[in-house]
């Protein structure tokens, strides 16, 4: 298998272990649980990098990103989170480590789209509606509103927010070259 194969599949891995691990956990009851289990995953991502700070950066960012828009989301009625909340105007913690577990991906798996901000407005506009969609079928979540109009905003803000979040993985890029875990000996070329 071929390293960038081998970088991209550990990358997904930890995603969708995490998307996993706190969408069913917040479902099942343990949102808290769920989010220590997603944490731990953003952690082994950190431990894994070549560049930390450069990482943490755009988690940071996304982390905030995520704070806003799930907040506009509560305040609007789209999504009605049922535990796990500090606050009832914030979102929970788990879904705030969703923000940060799309992140770890943007200089992985997903650096395909680096500088493609239409092709990410639209895979955000879709993706991130059945993302949340899924997580509502789930149980994790409800729609406060009607199934259309909540995914069409949904959607929308995601349309918005990942070419933000491309242009913000660019920044905080290795010398724009695809990065790569610390298991394998050093960067590919893109």
């Amino acid at each position: 298998m071929h390293r960038s194969t081998a970088n991209s599949l550990i990358n997904y891995s930890l995603f969708q272990t995490g998307w996993f691990a706190c969408v069913l956990g917040a479902a099942a009851g343990w949102p808290w649980p769920a989010a220590g289990a997603g944490v731990i995953l953003v952690l082994i991502h950190l431990a894994l990098v070549r560049q930390p700070g450069q990482e943490a950066r755009l988690l940071a960012f996304s982390l905030a990103l995520g704070l806003a828009v799930d907040a506009l989301h509560i305040h609007t009625g789209v999504l009605i989170f049922t535990g796990g909340t500090l606050h009832p105007a914030l979102p929970p913690g788990w879904i705030l480590v969703l923000w940060l577990l799309v992140a770890t991906t943007l200089h992985y798996s997903l650096s395909w789209l680096n500088n493609r901000y239409f092709i990410g407005a639209l895979l955000g506009a879709v993706s991130g509606a059945l993302a949340y969609w899924a997580g509502v079928r789930l149980g994790a979540a409800s729609f406060g509103a009607d199934l259309v109009p909540s995914l069409v905003q949904i959607g929308l803000s995601w349309a918005v927010v990942m070419p933000l979040l491309l242009f913000i993985a660019t920044r905080t890029a290795a010398d724009g070259k695809v990065s790569v875990y610390r298991l394998f000996k050093e960067h590919l070329n893109p």
